[in-house]
């Protein structure tokens, strides 16, 4: 079992970006975040290289366990997120209905060294992301898993998220 405090979210920087590429590249993550494609994998280096810019409202982390980078994940204020045209995703159909800022938040992960599949690492991502978003204010946690990513659907299950439609898993939050 892998130990809570040795996972720790930091910010994805530029040298981290040919490690996430390399990510995308592997099998078991490109059928889940690329499922159109090329076109799609273009977007999200699109994404991390302008997440200072025009994604400047999604946050990025490289994952550490201990000292070693084993995953990517983020968060996105789901209120800008809504109006994004995006390669394979209608993000107004799921978060059109998000009435302010800073209240509902898209998190997205995955684990890029497959040493450290199936064993936790997941759940733990979820909640350290759900703290960040906590130290926000935030109150409501979305996440838009592809329905056939059962391993997906059951981390977020076991961490308090509840189906809305396919797609849409919501968890409300308490602020502090």
């Amino acid at each position: 079992m892998f130990d809570k405090d040795g996972i720790v979210l930091k910010p994805l920087l530029d040298e981290d970006i040919p490690l996430f590429d390399r990510w995308l590249s592997k099998d078991y993550i490109y059928k889940w975040l690329c499922p159109d494609g090329e076109g799609q994998r273009d977007a999200w280096l699109d994404e991390v290289n302008n997440r200072n810019g025009k994604y400047d409202f999604i946050r990025h982390f490289i994952v550490y366990y201990k000292d070693k980078r084993i995953g990517y994940c983020l968060f996105a204020d789901c209120f800008f997120l809504k109006d994004l045209e995006e390669e394979g995703h209608d993000f107004e159909s799921l978060y059109g209905d998000i009435p302010e800022k800073n209240h509902t938040y898209e998190i997205g992960y995955l684990i890029g060294e497959e040493e450290y599949l199936n064993r936790g690492i997941g759940k733990m991502i979820i909640w350290k992301l759900e703290e960040k978003i906590i130290e926000l204010g935030g109150r409501e946690i979305a996440a838009d898993p592809s329905e056939e990513n059962a391993a997906s659907i059951k981390v977020l299950l076991s961490n308090g998220f509840k189906k809305k439609s396919d797609g849409d898993y919501r968890k409300i939050v308490h602020t502090q």
